[in-house]
């Protein structure tokens, strides 16, 4: 099977319920997900990842990040991150 990394960041819990649908339907057509909150940074590591990644993420407010992915955006948005930090993910959102 084709493995790809899914993370997904919820409030309430839209965003989980569909990515582990995605989950579920990947392993139909040939894929094996390995399914993340966003939060769980221990147990994922976008600097080396090789595979596909896909992000399913929530809104919260006025389009604010929800609870779980708030100290991954922080991380984003790190000025001194290099321009070219995450070149190397394939990625759909």
């Amino acid at each position: 099977m084709r493995r790809f990394l899914l993370l997904y960041a919820t409030q309430q819990g839209q965003a989980k319920a569909i990515a582990e649908e995605i989950c579920e339907q990947a392993v139909v057509h040939g894929f094996s997900a390995d399914l993340h909150c966003i939060s769980e940074s221990s147990k994922y590591d976008l600097k080396t990842e090789t595979a596909p990644l896909v992000v399913v993420v929530s809104t919260t407010g006025t389009g604010d990040p929800p609870d779980t992915a708030r100290k991954f955006v922080k991380e984003i948005q790190n000025q001194t991150l290099p321009v070219d930090f995450f070149a190397h993910l394939r990625y759909g959102r």
